[in-house]
């Protein structure tokens, strides 16, 4: 009798774990309470400063792994004196043309509007990967929400997923 008290827990526990979902989509308030996102995961964070076009911001990656797949949230809160629009749209625009440096590709002129989606198409190995990015300035933050992965495990609807459940506060 125990041994087959046994055999159900375990086969009701293998049962379980073939029912989690592979995405456990979860909404954050992130940047110092300017953006509200979604996450297939907890996200963790790591924060640094970084310099673009002459200028160091303070970074901080909210992440969330999902297999080979990344969702990243990058954002930098300006300092005080500079949260204006006028110094977000600057800085939002450096942070755009980062983005398009980061992946060798030219920035086009005019840059893409903020919230638009980028996608990019990257060879890794013999694998091809592919990045979805948007960027948002305004309120006192710049922000660059991406996912990538895979071609074979990033579906594009994911991507926009987790990239459409961005919303600055």
């Amino acid at each position: 009798m125990q041994v087959i008290k046994r055999l159900a827990l375990v086969f009701f526990v293998v049962l379980l774990a073939g029912c989690s979902p592979k995405y456990d989509w979860r909404e954050v308030t992130t940047a110092g309470g300017h953006l509200k996102a979604i996450f297939p995961d907890k996200p963790r964070s790591e924060s640094r400063t970084t310099e673009i076009e002459g200028v160091n911001y303070p970074f901080t990656m909210d992440m969330a792994l999902v297999d080979d797949q990344v969702f990243a949230v990058v954002y930098s809160v300006l300092p005080e004196g500079k949260q204006d629009e006028a110094s977000s749209q600057k800085a939002g625009e450096a942070l755009l043309r980062s983005v398009y440096m980061s992946m060798n590709e030219p920035a086009p002129e005019p840059l893409p509007a903020f919230g638009e989606k980028l996608t990019f198409r990257k060879a890794v190995g013999n694998q091809n990967a592919s990045v979805y990015v948007k960027v948002f300035a305004g309120k006192g933050v710049i922000v660059q929400a991406y996912a990538a992965g895979q071609d074979d495990t990033l579906s594009e609807p994911v991507a926009d997923e987790f990239l459409n459940g961005m919303a600055l506060q």
